[in-house]
């Protein structure tokens, strides 16, 4: 039977996210990394753009991700959140120590001078959440930014990365939420469609 999303499933699944250890966390963060790198190893070679975020509380850490593929001479940007319309708009980073501030709900969002980005084709999106599903669906916090963001770009290639401990077998989803096409965790690759 799907799970049910409510407030006290998102506060479940926090406090379990919250309650990894740092070692963990850190050890976690690494494996989920080596799995990203593989896949787009093996299907993303000649992929250029990459919509990141900025791993907020105990999200996994992805900053040495990042920094890989600015190394790699990978175009990564970054979201604002505008809390009125709860839209996202994504600028360009280059120096993941130098180039955000604390924006909305005290997030690290990129500074207001670097330059926005307007034509998503092609690019490839590493998308935060609270739990994930078999079925490469995603809860985040309950505003949908991403899920209206999605709607618009269809074409954006969507991994979503959590620890094991997010997941469960199926959730149950609203007509307007977007599934994703992979889920990255430090175990394991999900890709949607696989063995369902």
């Amino acid at each position: 039977m799907p799970t049910n999303i409510n407030k006290e499933l998102r506060l479940k699944y926090k406090k379990i996210r919250d309650e990894i250890s740092p070692d963990e966390h850190l050890l976690l963060s690494q494996h989920i990394t080596t799995q990203l790198k593989a896949l787009l190893e093996s299907d993303f070679k000649r992929a250029n753009i990459f919509l990141c975020f900025y791993p907020f509380k105990n999200e996994a850490g992805l900053l040495s991700f990042y920094q890989y593929l600015l190394d790699e001479n990978k175009e990564l940007y970054f979201p604002v959140s505008n809390g009125s319309n709860h839209e996202l708009k994504f600028y360009r980073v280059l120096d993941l120590a130098k180039d955000f501030h604390k924006g909305f709900r005290d997030i690290m969002e990129p500074n207001d001078d670097l330059p926005g980005l307007s034509d998503f084709s092609g690019a490839i999106a590493i998308t935060p959440g609270l739990i994930f599903d078999e079925k490469c669906n995603r809860c985040g916090y309950g505003a949908g930014f991403y899920d209206r963001f999605f709607a618009k770009h269809e074409s954006i290639t969507k991994i979503g990365v959590c620890f094991e401990q997010q997941m469960v077998n199926e959730l149950d989803i609203n007509d307007w939420d977007i599934p994703l096409d992979y889920i990255v965790t430090n175990k394991r690759l999900i890709k949607r469609g696989d063995g369902l």
